[in-house]
């Protein structure tokens, strides 16, 4: 029942409950009016009975004592008198036993019964004075003759209230039998109800339990077979069997996207073993492409004291930031390093490339965040800023401008790379997601596909985002989460 009043339902143990008991409601309402019936019935024969047999033993009793009566004055014997005795003892018995209470047996009865006793208690005085007198006295003819009238009008009592009596009983039965011929009726009309609640019952029970459960032994067999596509379960009540059906839908839903899950798991390991195969196939490729630094060095030394030597200063200088960046790139071996080391490496480039571009294209940086406390993916600004120099400002004549920003929001570095260079149209920033998206997906990238796809295996967390609009420039907004290095932020306030 708690279950019940905390889901505002009524449970289907309640609801099969509650039908059985209208049930047996019903079939006890029959059996106690059959059995009040009966015993009623009962009731009635056995009072008319006892009061028949009452009215019978007096008028019995009465012509006893009347025989005996007349022997004893035949024949006075010691025989006859104890007769005689015995026969006035019965009377009054059978005259005390008659029913005499006036709301149970009526006027009528109550006084013929009163006339009787009267009447017997009248009889016995003058039957007493009687039996005093002497054969010889001149009363006593008269005397017994006057007793033996009283004796008549005893018996004339008597029979009067038999006749009363069956009468009152005729009557009461008669009124009484009337109703008892309608209970078949009533026996009728609760059979039908008893078979109509039945019949509810099974209904019930149909729609409540068996339909459902077909519906689930279905569906159960549409998932066996691996189809969770299948609608839900309609929930129609809130019983035991609509919370049944309701954690089915549940369990249904759960295993689809476990499933969903296990698959995506699987692709996942079937993409890092690509990952893997193309990080040995890159790694190989590293080797046989790499370049002895001490040579290249070497090299870049003897081209800048040539280019000193012929005084040409501007070529000594850029061989000496390609030399600086080289250097950069060759030692940075860590997936993380420091805005410092970062901002190092780029300022070689931007050197060279204001160089190659003759100075039309500016470079601002706009740092508001501590270089040495915060670290980011190494080789992330070079390429966005080789990005915008390439693609975003190259065709411009003047005015070439480009914005590093970098700032702390909360515990997350943000970092944007914006220039005013032609930008993108809609479909052409679309184009460029979509490329990213799938140079994340199989590894196979440089440049911003690269970085976004590097951004999202060493910060979960993190993001890229592009904006560009044609004729207004692009900016590219990176949003790296930081753990400052406590050792790093004490070095650098000493």
């Amino acid at each position: 029942m708690r279950r019940e009043n905390e889901r505002g339902g009524v449970s289907l143990r309640a609801k099969v409950t509650g039908w059985l008991a209208a049930i047996l409601l019903v079939a006890l309402i029959s059996i106690g009016i059959a059995t009040g019936t009966g015993q009623w019935t009962v009731t009635l024969f056995d009072t008319l009975m006892e009061d028949n047999a009452a009215c019978y033993a007096a008028q019995d009793a009465i012509k006893a004592e009347t025989r005996a009566f007349e022997r004893y004055v035949r024949e006075p014997s010691q025989e006859t008198e104890q007769a005689y005795t015995a026969a006035c003892t019965g009377t009054e018995q059978s005259l005390a036993a008659l029913p005499f209470a006036y709301e149970k047996i009526g006027e009528d009865r109550y006084a013929r019964t009163w006339n009787l006793r009267q009447g017997y208690a009248g009889y016995r005085e003058k039957r007493d004075a009687f039996l005093q007198l002497s054969p010889a006295d001149d009363t006593y003819i008269e005397q017994m003759y006057a007793v033996m009238n009283l004796q008549d009008h005893l018996a004339e009592y008597a029979l009067r209230l038999t006749q009363a009596t069956l009468e009152q009983e005729n009557t009461r039965y008669s009124r009484q039998a009337a109703g008892i011929r309608h209970l078949p009726w009533l026996y009728l009309t609760l059979f039908l109800m008893a078979v109509v609640l039945v019949a509810l019952l099974i209904r019930v029970l149909t729609r409540a339990v068996v339909l459902p459960l077909l519906q689930l032994a279905q569906a159960s067999r549409s998932i066996a077979g691996g189809d969770y596509t299948g609608a839900d379960l309609p929930v129609a009540s809130e019983d035991e069997v609509g919370r049944l059906v309701g954690t089915f839908n549940q369990m249904k839903h759960a295993m689809a996207e476990h499933l969903s899950t296990l698959n995506a798991l699987h692709r996942e390991e079937v993409r890092n073993l690509a990952l893997e195969k193309d990080l040995e196939h890159t790694r190989l490729e590293v080797l046989k492409s790499q370049v002895n630094p001490h040579f290249l060095f070497n090299t870049l030394n003897m081209i800048s004291c040539m280019a000193r030597l012929e005084e040409a200063s501007a070529t000594d200088q850029m061989i000496v930031h390609l030399g600086s960046l080289f250097r950069h790139n060759l030692r940075t071996k860590q997936q993380e390093v420091t805005l410092e080391e970062e901002l190092e490496g780029l300022d070689d480039y931007i050197y060279l490339q204001q160089m190659r571009f003759d100075g039309r294209i500016t470079v601002e940086k706009k740092i508001e965040a501590d270089p040495a406390a915060v670290r980011l993916p190494s080789f992330t600004l070079q390429p966005i800023v080789e990005n915008a120099f390439s693609h975003g400002l190259k065709s411009c004549e003047e005015g070439g401008r480009i914005l590093l920003r970098v700032w702390m929001q909360g515990t997350r570095l943000v970092l944007t790379v914006a220039d005013n260079g032609k930008g993108m149209t809609p479909e052409e920033l679309d184009a460029l997601q979509e490329k990213i998206a799938q140079s994340e997906q199989t590894g196979r990238s440089i440049g911003l596909g690269n970085i976004s796809r590097r951004i999202a295996m060493l910060y979960p967390d993190g993001a890229m985002k592009i904006y560009s609009r044609p004729g207004h420039g692009t900016v590219i907004r990176f949003e790296i989460p930081q753990q400052v290095r406590q050792e790093v932020a004490d070095s650098h306030e000493v």
